[in-house]
């Protein structure tokens, strides 16, 4: 897990999503980790793109549309945001089995 800072968030996705193979993923969250961006190469030509937080909506789209689509994303995820957590997956076959894998923190109160 590393931490970039938000006005690279955009360019950090744009090459991870060129060096990617089909099966890897990349996740951006908050720093309090309760929102965020999921990008699943599914093949050659299409990603599944999954955001959640403030709205929540997964499609599946081209290279191109998944840049123009987390260009509008990003403000809405990130609004205060200075940093951002992110993480690569590999051997991903879906978003939801993802989502299963990734156990939340608990409430501390």
């Amino acid at each position: 897990m590393a931490k970039v800072h938000i006005s690279q968030l955009h360019h950090t996705f744009q090459r991870a999503l060129t060096d990617m193979v089909a099966g890897e993923a990349i996740e951006a969250r908050t720093y309090k980790k309760d929102r965020g961006i999921v990008v699943l190469k599914q093949d050659a030509d299409h990603f599944v793109f999954k955001q959640f937080g403030f709205d929540s909506k997964t499609l599946t789209l081209d290279n191109t549309s998944v840049l123009k689509q987390l260009k509008k994303s990003i403000p809405k995820e990130f609004p205060r945001s200075n940093m951002a957590w992110i993480v690569h997956f590999e051997g991903i076959s879906s978003i939801e089995a993802l989502s299963a894998d990734h156990h939340s923190q608990p409430s501390l109160f």
